[in-house]
């Protein structure tokens, strides 16, 4: 029994799309990796290259961070805020803990900023994600 081109390529085809729609879906970042890595204030002063520059730059002070997964979980601490599928809520708890890391000092120098540890963090999530 011979296959019809036809079939043949019409059977290749949707083989192709079964394997291949899994994998997109997991190489776009989730919600929550996504919403963390937007610094709103930033976002007002800085474009998109200058926020990935910022990130890559922070990476290359804080090496040992240079992982989307560890990024999101120091941006979360202790909190649940990494299960939440609320956008909102992440960033009300990311604005909490930049002006927390404002008022105890918790900031860093990056290319010519004093950024809070949090946004530098963002900043340096965003840059891999867009990487």
């Amino acid at each position: 029994m011979y296959m019809k081109r036809r079939n043949f390529i019409q059977l290749s085809a949707f083989a192709a799309a079964a394997i291949s729609l899994p994998l997109l879906h997991s190489c776009s970042p989730s919600l929550t990796k996504q919403a963390m890595s937007q610094p709103l204030f930033l976002s007002r002063l800085f474009d998109e290259n200058t926020i990935k520059e910022t990130g890559k730059a922070y990476l290359k002070k804080a090496s040992s961070e240079n992982d989307e997964d560890k990024l999101v979980q120091l941006l979360a601490g202790n909190n649940n805020i990494i299960n939440s599928k609320d956008e909102k809520s992440i960033h009300q708890y990311l604005d909490k803990k930049i002006h927390d890391d404002f008022e105890t000092g918790n900031t860093v120098l990056v290319k010519g900023w004093v950024l809070a540890v949090t946004e530098a963090r963002q900043c340096a999530l965003f840059s891999l994600i867009q990487s």
